[in-house]
């Protein structure tokens, strides 16, 4: 089984830097929420084969999940897993997925939790869940440029990403607005070489904000 260490360990110093997300506002109920219902419906019951992508945009589009989680909550988690108070993990984590089933790192808290429980069969769902929405990411291009830019529903995604990719979660950040796509521009330097490194990400999903 594939070890979220690294992932997780990266989004504790991310979620400790309290780095301002504008918080999602949820609309009236519409077509996606039945969209997100039956996706999570599938995935739940073990059908892992569903499109990801189309529920992580359906979920941000449903009135009734949060892609990201309550930061309060968000911490509590990561606390509890310092603590390796892992039957809290779980709880919080899956109250989470409760609230938003795209919740990656809600994902890969609770894998590691059922693991160190010796739930096999639980610590795997959610490790193949954890991968099937990284993986309806990265398979979107490889960030290095505009046209091959990572598409991302929220900027907490873009920070996983970068965790995923080994590269730190603070450094610059830019904005490119424009038609037909957006983009946000993350500038880091890559420890294992020293150079400086680039990533795209094609916000459309959630830019520019509803309203304006």
């Amino acid at each position: 089984m594939i070890a979220f260490r690294p992932l997780l360990v990266a989004l504790t110093v991310l979620i400790g830097t309290a780095i301002s997300v504008p918080p999602l506002e949820a609309g009236p109920a519409n077509e996606e929420d039945s969209a997100y219902k039956e996706l999570v419906g599938k995935a739940s019951n073990g059908d892992l084969s569903i499109d990801f992508r189309a529920l992580r945009l359906a979920c941000l589009k449903a009135s009734g999940c949060d892609p990201r989680g309550d930061t309060k909550d968000m911490i509590s988690m990561r606390r509890a897993m310092q603590l390796k108070e892992f039957s809290k993990v779980a709880t919080l984590a899956e109250a989470l997925i409760d609230h938003g089933f795209v919740n990656i790192e809600a994902h890969a808290d609770a894998s590691q939790a059922y693991e160190a429980m010796n739930k096999p069969d639980k610590a795997k769902f959610h490790h193949d869940v954890t991968t099937s929405l990284l993986r309806s990411i990265l398979s979107s291009g490889d960030g290095k440029t505009k046209e091959t830019a990572f598409e991302v529903i929220g900027t907490f995604e873009e920070y996983i990403v970068m965790s995923v990719l080994g590269l730190p979660a603070l450094g610059s950040q830019s904005l490119l607005p424009g038609k037909p796509h957006s983009y946000d521009v993350l500038e880091r330097i890559n420890p294992k070489t020293g150079e400086s490194v680039s990533v795209y990400f094609r916000i459309d999903a959630f830019y520019p904000p509803k309203g304006l």
